[in-house]
Parts: C-alpha cells; sequence; structure tokens
C-alpha cells in the first residue's frame, strides 16, 4: 500500500469519529491559505500570552513602586529559579503537544487521549519532586547564584509560594498546552487570560491595600494558576474535544514519557536558557562592578520584565507555527510546511525590526513607569539601546528551531535551541565583560544574534530544502 493510500485509510476512519466543528477545523488546517489561517491561529495565542505577559510585567511595577529597588532586585536576582521550574513545565507540556499535534492529525485519537493523560500523571509527579528540592536547598541555590545578601530575604520571600504549589503550574502547562496541539488556540488564551488578569488584581490588592509586600506577589501568582487550572479541567469535561483526559491512562507510560521528554528538551534548553543568561549576567555583573552590582541587577531586572513583554508575540507565533506545522507533517503536507516557516520568519521577523527601532530611540518611557530614579531608568534604557540592535533576527532563531521540535527531531532541535546560549553567550559574554566590563556584557546579546541566525538559518534551509524534495517524490 503507497503512503498516500495509507494516509486516505487513516484519514477516513478519523473524519468518522470526529465531530462536524472539528472535521472543519482538520480540513482547515490541511488545506486552508497558509498565510491567514497563520495568523487566525496566533492571534489568540499571542493576546492570551500578551495578557499573561502584562501580568510579568504590571507585577515588576508593582513590586518596584510598592516594596522598592532591592525588592525587585531580589525577584529578578530569584528569577533564573523561577524560569528554571517554568522549563521543566514547559519540557513536559511542548514534548506531549508535539506528539498530540501528529497523532491527531494521523488520526490516532486514541492514542492521542493516553499520550494527555500520562502527561497529567508525569506532571504532577516531578513538580513534586521540584518543590521538595526548592524548598530544601533554597539557600544554597541562593549562593551559588552568586546573589547579594541584601537581595536574598526578598527573593526567599518570593520563591516559597511559588515552589509550594509548582505541581498547578506543571499540570496547568499540559493542559493548556494540549489546547493549543488540538488547534484550540481560543480556550488556551482563555486559561491565560484568566491567569493573568486575576493576577493583575491580586497583586494590586495584596500589595497596595493588604500592603504584603513581595509575599503577596507571589502569593498572587499561586491563586490565579489554580483558577485558571480550574477552568481548564471544567471545560475539558464539559466540551467536545479530540483529546480527553482518562483515569486508566494515568500513570507511568515509560516509552511514551521518554519520547515526550526527549522532544522537549529543545524547549527545556530554549527557557533554561533564559535562566542561564539571567545568572550569567548577574554573575558578570557582580565581577566586573565594583561598587553598583545592586543598582544594575535590577536595572537589568526591569529590563527583562519589559524585553519579555515585548518578545511574547514572536513565541505566540512560534507556537501557532508548530501547531500548524506537526499537524501538517503529520498528514505528509510537506509543502504546506514549508511554507508556513517563511511566513512565520517573516512576519516575526516584521514585528522584530518595529519593536527594535522604539526600544533603540526611545525606550525610557517604559521604564519610567517602574519608578521614578532617573539612574535606574538610564541603566535600563543603556541595556536596551544596546541590546535590541540584534532583536530583528529574533525570527530565524526561534521558528527554525521549533521546526525540528514540532516534526519530531529531537536532536537537531536541541542542538540549534542551545547554540545561542551554551556554545556562544558564555565564552562570547566572559570575554567581553573582562575585555569592556559592563559595556562588554550588553554588546554580546547583538553579537550572538547575528551568529546564531546565520549558523541556525544556513542548517534549516538545507533540512527544508531536502524535505520538500522528498515531497514531490511521494
Amino acid at each position: 500500500m503507497s503512503n498516500k493510500e495509507t494516509f486516505s485509510s487513516e484519514a477516513s476512519q478519523f473524519e468518522d469519529d470526529r465531530s462536524e466543528e472539528s472535521n472543519l477545523q482538520s480540513h482547515e488546517m490541511l488545506t486552508a491559505p497558509v498565510f491567514g489561517l497563520f495568523l487566525r491561529m496566533a492571534a489568540p495565542i499571542i493576546i492570551g500570552l500578551l495578557v499573561n505577559g502584562l501580568y510579568n510585567f504590571v507585577d515588576a511595577v508593582f513590586i518596584a513602586r510598592a516594596v522598592g529597588t532591592n525588592a525587585i532586585g531580589g525577584v529578578t536576582a530569584v528569577f533564573p529559579l523561577h524560569m528554571i521550574l517554568i522549563s521543566i513545565s514547559a519540557m513536559m507540556a511542548g514534548g506531549m503537544a508535539s506528539i498530540l499535534s501528529r497523532k491527531l492529525g494521523a488520526g490516532d485519537s486514541e492514542l492521542a487521549n493516553t499520550i494527555f493523560s500520562s502527561a497529567i500523571f508525569l506532571a504532577s509527579v516531578v513538580g513534586g519532586v521540584c518543590a521538595a528540592l526548592v524548598l530544601t536547598f533554597k539557600i544554597a541555590i541562593f549562593n551559588l547564584l552568586a546573589m547579594p545578601l541584601v537581595l536574598q530575604p526578598f527573593a526567599n520571600q518570593y520563591i516559597t509560594p511559588i515552589a509550594l504549589f509548582v505541581v498547578v503550574s506543571f499540570v496547568s502547562g499540559v493542559v493548556s498546552d494540549a489546547f493549543r496541539a488540538e488547534g484550540k488556540s481560543m480556550q488556551m488564551m482563555k486559561m491565560l487570560a484568566i491567569a493573568s488578569l486575576l493576577n493583575i488584581f491580586l497583586d494590586w490588592l495584596f500589595l497596595f491595600v493588604f500592603n504584603w509586600g513581595v509575599p503577596g506577589a507571589a502569593w498572587a501568582t499561586v491563586i490565579s494558576m489554580m483558577v485558571s487550572l480550574g477552568y481548564g479541567a471544567y471545560v475539558l469535561k464539559v466540551s467536545d474535544h479530540l483529546i480527553k483526559f482518562e483515569w486508566s491512562k494515568c500513570h507511568f507510560q515509560p516509552k511514551l514519557h521518554w519520547q515526550a521528554v526527549s522532544l522537549g528538551v529543545p524547549i527545556f534548553l530554549s527557557y533554561t536558557g533564559y535562566a542561564v543568561m539571567l545568572s550569567a549576567v548577574n554573575l558578570a555583573i557582580v565581577s566586573v562592578a565594583t561598587t553598583d552590582a545592586e543598582l544594575l541587577i535590577s536595572g537589568n531586572g526591569i529590563f527583562n520584565r519589559t524585553f519579555m513583554l515585548i518578545f511574547l508575540p514572536v513565541l505566540g507565533m512560534m507556537i501557532a507555527f508548530q501547531t500548524f506545522a506537526g499537524f501538517n507533517y503529520g498528514a505528509k503536507k510537506y509543502h504546506r510546511v514549508a511554507e508556513v516557516l517563511k511566513v512565520s520568519i517573516l512576519t516575526s521577523g516584521g514585528y522584530a525590526i518595529v519593536c527594535s527601532v522604539l526600544m533603540i530611540l526611545k525606550p525610557q518611557w517604559l521604564f519610567m513607569l517602574f519608578t521614578r530614579d532617573q539612574q535606574l531608568i538610564s541603566i535600563a534604557s543603556e541595556i536596551s539601546s544596546i541590546t535590541f540592535i540584534g532583536f530583528f533576527t529574533v525570527g530565524i532563531g526561534m521558528m527554525c528551531p521549533a521546526l525540528f521540535q514540532a516534526l519530531g527531531f529531537a536532536k537537531p532541535a536541541a542542538f540549534l535551541n542551545a547554540f545561542r546560549t551554551y556554545i556562544l553567550l558564555l565564552p562570547m559574554l566572559w570575554l567581553l565583560s573582562n575585555e569592556y566590563g559592563v559595556l562588554g556584557i550588553w554588546w554580546t546579546f547583538p553579537i550572538i544574534d547575528l551568529l546564531a541566525s546565520v549558523v541556525i538559518g544556513v542548517y534549516t534551509y538545507f533540512f527544508v530544502k531536502k524535505m520538500t524534495v522528498k515531497a514531490n517524490h511521494i
């Protein structure tokens, strides 16, 4: 039997089991014009992520204004640890979603239920282990991060509630990514929006009304995540979905878990790379700055909160791209995979250019929201004006590794995700910071952005060329 006949048989059985709404969705995913469908898929994800990112941004603004510069410095200093927890969650959820979208595209709904249910179990177990480790060794971790003593109390107040309820965050990530893998971006957006909007309200309530300080910000995060997960579980139970949670499948599935974690490693490396970057920058600041280390860490903190907000639309485009690419690859629509890669790179690149112009020429207007301290604003503005020089390459740096992850090629995805941070960043940061001091720290980023985009872009170009040649012979 030919590949076309095999796919036709599987697709026919798949269509018989799906609702009318799901039939339409599948048909659009495989046949609708790429650019328009990509934008429709990306838009709700971007909105949800922006609302979620707005929480992180407002959270930093509230902490800086309600508690002070050292408070935002402490939260910034412990953020690498928080990012590692987020990275582990994203690894499990993203790897699961990669398999899920391809199995749904191929029509294997029974296996999709097994993948989803067992992923919930894995997230719960790993979350419990992570909570125990963080709560036991947090002071040792602070010292490992070379965190100034004046910042450690604020870091401890922030990370303790987060770690206590990290299981909720992990399970919520699996549910959210399952909605995305199914192509129901709106449900993913709603989960993110509920968490973020409630978080902003609770931040205001706990910080400015109850005066709970940094712990109030952490508890706002925990409570909001619980409510968001509750909503996601309710939707799964009462709505029509291709995936269903089944208690009988909620246990260890070693083969599936290994496959999901393997595919999630590139996401882990990408997210952890951000934590490594923050830690390395903090260490470099402490090493080369003689008197203003705390102020520089705080300035870098408000810059990074702003950068994350600007970066989120690119992440939303990447998530939509992965779903589109994985679904079509599962259906052997290789030319559509190549087309959506091109569309996603150009769209995200255009967005990045507009943001770069604003953040290079006039970044002060955003940083003034955090503080009236002109020295802190000046430091953050200087960081922005240099760092954003290479931001226009972000489309290549994000979409190309995401392609390999979406298609199930774990090794090249892991290498490309690790290349910028683990191969280029650390040696370049050490070299430039020792040679040029604090300015060398900030110039590291546009340099490695440009170098990484060339290597990643060339590697992906030859892969896609080979894939499309294969498509012509099917």
